[in-house]
């Protein structure tokens, strides 16, 4: 069902120009901060943290905006009453949506892991860490998913909350001025934990509560958490 799901995604965005330009967007933002991220370094004092942020904040952007693909192929098949065809065939619609936030998360993942290879934002990384930062940073796209579909009934109020929900990226952020116990206030952001892993590889010297491993373990739960009560939300809201 996941490469049927995959096969149909992909036959939406070669259809949709909206669709295209979501899937290619992070390969925009790579080619983009490839060369800005040098720029910055370039141009600021080396105890200056804009080109980590930077790098961080394009790590993060590639998860969220396949979250947003996928949110809106949600809510055309809500428009074009495929979900409610669902209802009468063999396949739950539960199932439906839970593959799609499946495809979310591995497009999301493949495209991380890709760019943050391919473009040196993370120098010093092993290959697993940088594995492990993808798979953290991935798990932003079905609960952005979840998070437009939960609040929207439709395209219009789908970008409005898009746009809303795009302040939890600006979090993260904060993570590089937060330390020791402050931290507690930023873990409800699902981009928390992989911004703090990017942070440790970027700054090593950096004091943190948790060591690398602890925020995947502790990151992968959280998600998961966040996950399974917006799939409440959307279940109640759209009667799966």
């Amino acid at each position: 069902m996941i490469v049927t799901v995959i096969k149909a995604e992909l036959r939406n965005m070669k259809r949709d120009k909206m669709y295209l330009v979501f899937a290619f967007y992070p390969v925009l933002l790579g080619v983009i901060g490839y060369f800005l991220v040098d720029y910055i370094e370039a141009q600021v004092t080396p105890d200056n943290l804009a080109p980590e942020i930077v790098a961080m904040f394009l790590i993060l952007m590639t998860g969220y905006i396949f979250g947003a693909l996928i949110a809106f192929t949600l809510l055309d098949d809500k428009d074009d009453f495929v979900l409610m065809s669902l209802k009468i065939t063999p396949i739950s619609v539960k199932s439906y949506v839970i593959v799609k936030l499946v495809v979310a998360f591995i497009f999301g993942f493949i495209a991380t892991l890709v760019i943050t290879l391919a473009t040196g934002f993370l120098p010093d990384a092993t290959f697993w860490n940088v594995l492990l930062i993808s798979i953290a940073g991935a798990l932003q796209a079905p609960g952005v998913a979840l998070i437009v579909n939960s609040f929207s009934s439709n395209k219009v109020e789908g970008f409005v909350v898009m746009k809303l929900s795009g302040l939890i990226l600006i979090i993260p952020v904060l993570a590089f001025f937060i330390m020791d116990w402050q931290e507690m206030f930023l873990v409800f952001a699902p981009g928390f934990w992989p911004a703090r892993m990017i942070q440790i590889e970027l700054l090593p010297t950096f004091k943190t509560n948790f060591n690398f491993v602890m925020y995947f373990l502790l990151g992968v739960i959280y998600n998961m958490l966040f996950l399974s009560l917006f799939m409440k939300i959307y279940s109640k809201k759209s009667n799966l």
